[in-house]
């Protein structure tokens, strides 16, 4: 996924003369809202309620199955595991009304449904979880994994994690210096 980085000049950044920011650069991705969400059998109205972290795992999911010599075909029905690292997503506040008033809005932010989300449209039937534990999620997601491997009969496990930040209010924030 293509990545821009911007200075803390960059107009998106709002870094006004009073405060500074302790940040020089910030990671980006470009087009984190696309999604290709015939290739996963989801409705474009279900889709476009889906919290872009849920998009991006999908997509991401797939991928690495995918550069792993893995098909869904072949791993449907399989004590296969999906474990997900993801923060509260920003969606609950970015997402435009029409998406707030379906009745995908249920599932379309929330962290615990991302991974039975991932596993459903694999079709694998092993273990499943979502683990928000901020900064440290990826960790605890790998080593959930690792104590999985070895203490069940999973055939395999996908282990991902995705932070999006939709607004730039936290990130300047948490950069501020004075």
């Amino acid at each position: 996924v293509p990545e821009t980085r911007w200075t803390v000049d960059h107009p998106i950044l709002h870094v006004s003369t009073q405060r500074t920011s302790a940040a020089s650069y910030g990671g980006f991705i470009a087009g984190a809202q696309r999604f290709d969400n015939q290739a996963f059998s989801i409705n474009g109205t279900e889709a476009n309620a889906m919290d872009p972290q849920q998009r991006l795992l999908l997509s991401q999911g797939y991928t690495a199955l995918h550069i792993a010599s893995h098909r869904r075909t072949t791993l449907a029905g399989s004590s296969s595991g999906v474990f997900l690292g993801i923060e509260r997503p920003d969606w609950t506040h970015a997402q435009p009304q029409s998406a707030r008033d379906s009745v995908y809005a249920v599932t379309a932010d929330n962290v615990s449904v991302a991974a039975g989300r991932l596993s459903f449209v694999l079709g694998l039937h092993g273990e499943c979880m979502s683990v928000d534990t901020a900064c440290s999620s990826s960790l605890v997601v790998l080593h959930s994994v690792y104590h999985a491997l070895h203490r069940s009969n999973l055939l395999l496990a996908l282990a991902l994690s995705v932070s999006l930040k939709l607004g730039s209010q936290p990130f300047l924030s948490l950069s501020i210096t004075k």
